[in-house]
């Protein structure tokens, strides 16, 4: 039988004689340090309680435990006004790129019913000038105006905005109206400044089948 010692954690009545115990059901004489007793293996003595009554240990794992919850609910709430604020700052910076795109288009049809193709040229974009000659994107401009006539309205379809290393760009789709029928024009700005530069042009209508 192994014999074990642990003073620390036992009780019980006082020993027979310095250093000896007597056992309670055999009368065995037990060395002080012995928990059982070597001959019948009844405990010499009573375990005494690793946490006394009224300890107030679960409510100090409570108390500790509170900070923590505490803290993943700031969290938490951090997360949420973070996510809240990209959210404003995304749409509001697509409400602005549709403003300036609008103001934009409305420039332009202008431009192209007074025949002022050299204009839209010159104020647009470097990516917009390189794309072909100056001759060729003004015979474009001028027959996109013959074949169409006169603007008389437009409706936003749709607007994308991208932001890069590159710069902010603005991509604005729009069904247009003019005297010789609607058509599909799609227009690609860069911004610059408070204001945006064509950077690509595209138009689809049915008038230029016909005309």
């Amino acid at each position: 039988m192994t014999l074990a010692y642990d003073t620390a954690l036992m009780d019980g009545a006082a020993p027979n004689s310095v250093g000896e115990r007597i056992c309670n059901k055999c009368g065995t004489l037990a060395d002080e340090g012995l928990i059982f007793c070597a001959t019948c293996g009844t405990a010499l003595r009573k375990p005494a309680p690793l946490i006394t009554p009224g300890s107030n240990t679960s409510s100090q794992l409570r108390a500790e435990a509170k900070p923590k919850r505490t803290l993943v609910k700031w969290s938490l709430i951090a997360v949420a006004l973070m996510f809240g604020y990209f959210a404003w700052q995304c749409g509001a910076g697509m409400s602005t790129g549709a403003r300036l795109s609008d103001d934009a288009v409305r420039q332009f049809h202008s431009q192209l019913d007074s025949g002022a193709y050299d204009n839209i040229v010159t104020e647009s974009d470097e990516a917009f000038q390189n794309s072909d000659s100056h001759e060729e994107l003004l015979k474009f401009l001028a027959g996109v105006h013959s074949k169409l006539g006169t603007s008389r309205g437009f409706t936003r379809t749709n607007i994308l905005v991208n932001a890069n290393t590159n710069g902010t760009f603005i991509r604005g789709s729009y069904t247009s109206t003019f005297d010789q029928g609607s058509a599909v024009e799609v227009f690609t700005w860069r911004k610059v400044g408070s204001g945006l530069k064509l950077v690509d042009y595209h138009v689809e209508s049915k008038a230029f089948l016909t005309r």
